[in-house]
């Protein structure tokens, strides 16, 4: 049986908590169809998954979704722990045109080298797609500062969608509709507005019209920390009558756990 987990290394996002690392700011990882996969390498990524138990030599990919410094800025040395010190050329890096190439405004954050030890990568748009084994991802738009940012969904035995960093926009919760979790990064609390990031107010508005099967909040600035977020998330589950949780470091979440095996609903179906 195929099984879907998800691994969340550092919770934190935005400038102060990164510098302050009050809690870490180096994303999560997917584990799913014999995949692992890092999504938002941000600082401390090597550090936190060394704290937690987590060997990144078994990472088969990285996912970086924009160009700011808590989603990007381990990226080459995850790409080392992937290929065994660029040893082994190995796994698939997906991104933005601005992380993989870089534009006008800014160099690349990948380095031609680290480009070359990947088996594969590919610098994505909206609604673009990479197919990695029996893997299919899917690039979503964001509301963000930097323009080329992305959301994702993975799509295997389960389907998993991630917003990346972003306010809500009108129509967003078509791209995330029939996800077996969603992943959101919810930066402040719902009372408190910053353009181009979401707020719980806003995750609560996408959760409720997109309807996951289960949400999880992450990528928390200083005002959703210290019990913040977790008031936040049961707030949203009493509103929408959908599990929310907020994410926490070194937090792992097997998905057949926490809603259910996805062979015994359909069996379940049969017997109806």
């Amino acid at each position: 049986m195929n099984m879907a987990r998800l691994i969340f290394l550092g919770v934190g996002g935005g400038r102060y908590v990164t510098l302050s690392q009050l809690i870490g700011t180096c994303g999560w990882i997917l584990e799913m169809d014999g995949e692992m996969i890092y999504i938002d390498p941000g600082p401390g990524s090597l550090v936190r998954a060394k704290q937690h138990g987590f060997d990144l030599k078994k990472l088969t990919g990285v996912v970086v979704s924009h160009r700011h410094p808590d989603h990007y800025t381990d990226v080459e040395v995850v790409i080392e722990a992937m290929t065994y010190g660029a040893k082994k050329r190995k796994g698939f890096l997906i991104s933005t045109p601005a992380v993989i190439h870089g534009d006008e405004k800014e160099p690349q954050k990948v380095s031609n080298y680290h480009l070359s030890v990947v088996e594969r990568y590919k610098s994505m748009k909206p609604g673009d797609t990479f197919e990695w084994n029996s893997l299919r991802i899917t690039s979503t738009p964001t509301k963000h500062r930097d323009e080329d940012g992305l959301g994702f969904v993975f799509e295997g035995s389960r389907k998993i969608g991630y917003t990346g960093d972003g306010e809500y926009y009108s129509g967003q919760e078509k791209y995330f509709q029939g996800c077996d979790c969603l992943v959101l990064n919810c930066l402040r609390p719902r009372e408190d507005t910053w353009p181009g990031h979401m707020n719980a107010g806003q995750a609560e508005d996408l959760i409720r019209k997109a309807k996951p099967k289960l949400a999880i909040l992450q990528h928390f600035g200083m005002k959703m920390l210290f019990g913040k977020a977790e008031r936040e998330a049961k707030e949203i589950e009493e509103n929408t009558g959908i599990r929310t949780i907020a994410a926490k470091d070194g937090m792992v979440l097997n998905l057949d756990e926490v809603i259910g095996s996805k062979e015994k609903s359909g069996l379940e179906r049969f017997l109806k």
